[in-house]
């Protein structure tokens, strides 16, 4: 297989993807319920892997729009986002939603440590944050 998904860790929406693959499947991927992004590895997909970068829809959308459907046969790392905003797993959601606001991202990874916890989308921050 070739995404994988931590089993048992609280990371359960962070999916894997190797860069060598197509953007097509990326996107069987991105269509799954509950998957807001993938981060592209070089190796394999587990701890010995290197993380190249993280890949959205929206990043495969920009490219169809300018390429049309031959996006979907490219492979992965050529549209992956190769620096991407973190967020220590600490940082509460109105510090979180300040760096969606001023990078003008949709998706910030959240690092424990050196370890990734989780990606999170502008809308799962929003929906974290304490109602005032």
């Amino acid at each position: 297989m070739s995404a994988s998904q931590k089993p048992g860790s609280q990371a359960s929406r962070v999916r894997h993807i190797r860069m060598d693959r197509s953007v097509r499947e990326a996107m069987r991927l991105l269509s799954t319920p509950d998957v807001d992004a993938l981060i592209v590895v070089d190796g394999a997909c587990d701890e010995t892997g290197c993380f190249i970068g993280i890949l959205t829809e929206r990043d495969i959308f920009r490219s169809m729009s300018d390429k049309g459907l031959e996006t979907l046969d490219s492979l992965v790392w050529m549209l992956t986002t190769p620096e991407f905003v973190t967020a220590d797993v600490r940082t509460p959601p109105a510090d979180r939603l300040q760096l969606f606001c001023a990078h003008k991202i949709n998706h910030i990874a959240i690092m424990d440590g050196l370890c990734l916890h989780s990606v999170q989308s502008i809308w799962d921050c929003v929906a974290e944050a304490p109602h005032a």
